[in-house]
């Protein structure tokens, strides 16, 4: 594996970022427990996509996971609790604001994944414009599992690419996808050993990186003209439909249970 592309293992802080050859790579930096997502790890790749995004001299960005996988979703630590926010709507709304944030950076971004993909992390897997999965990917949506739905732009991000009966599939079974299969369904565009992920990743995304940025950024506005409308739509739906959930009996209940039961 090429140094400039080796993956880190530092736990401090949770999200690094860097410039190499035009390409932002955004790492994912919580690798003792896969990368999962809590409000620092938010805060912090906000921030790095912020960084991204108005730095010029990114072209491309490359997410990517530190350790052993990916990303494995909320943090299990105050899980689907409120935690600094006032309220759950609060709290839906920080992670579909990070969600635009990431749809709308004007720069083409590649999605590395390996290890575990789940619930946040293979959304946020699904808000990059290509993915790239190492052979080891475990790819879900749980969430149903626990009495609420996905909530930042699923339900019109994944039927964009699979289709509404598939997207719907994945989404109410919480089925475990491995790499060939999430290929065979286009949830990822090439599969490679994982070993082999970081450089084949980093290459992909240098490439675009070469490529004339304000045609590049034309070509890819033509072809998402409506995606923004749509996802927006769907945020909307989706948080109405979770403040539905989350006031009602089968979470409070399954809450009751432990959410360990029913993942």
């Amino acid at each position: 594996m090429s140094e400039k592309v080796a993956i880190p293992t530092d736990e401090a802080p949770p999200v690094l970022h860097d410039l190499q050859d035009g390409v932002g790579i955004i790492t994912l930096n919580r690798p003792r427990v896969h990368n999962a997502l809590n409000d620092a790890a938010r805060a912090a790749l906000k921030e790095a996509l912020i960084w991204a995004r108005d730095n010029d001299a990114v072209r491309a960005v490359l997410l990517q996971g530190a350790g052993r996988s990916f990303c494995s979703g909320r943090d299990r630590n105050g899980f689907l609790e409120t935690g600094k926010h006032a309220s759950h709507r609060e709290l839906i709304l920080a992670a579909q604001e990070l969600r635009l944030l990431q749809c709308e950076l004007g720069k083409p971004s590649i999605c590395a994944l390996h290890g575990h993909a789940i619930g946040a992390g293979a959304e946020l897997a699904l808000g990059c414009d290509f993915r790239i999965a190492g052979a080891d990917l475990k790819y879900s949506f749980p969430e149903v599992g626990f009495g609420v739905v996905s909530d930042t732009g699923s339900s019109a991000l994944l039927t964009r690419l699979l289709g509404p009966a598939r997207a719907k599939w994945l989404l109410a079974s919480g089925d475990v996808m491995d790499a060939r299969q999430a290929a065979d369904w286009r949830l990822v565009e090439w599969v490679v050993e994982t070993t082999e992920l970081a450089d084949a990743a980093f290459e992909k995304a240098a490439r675009l990186a070469r490529r004339p940025p304000a045609a590049l950024r034309k070509q890819s506005e033509l072809i998402d003209a409506a995606a923004p409308a749509l996802l927006r739509q769907a945020l909307s739906r989706e948080m109405e439909a979770q403040l539905e959930l989350f006031a009602g009996s089968e979470f409070a209940l399954i809450r009751e249970q432990g959410f360990q039961a029913h993942g």
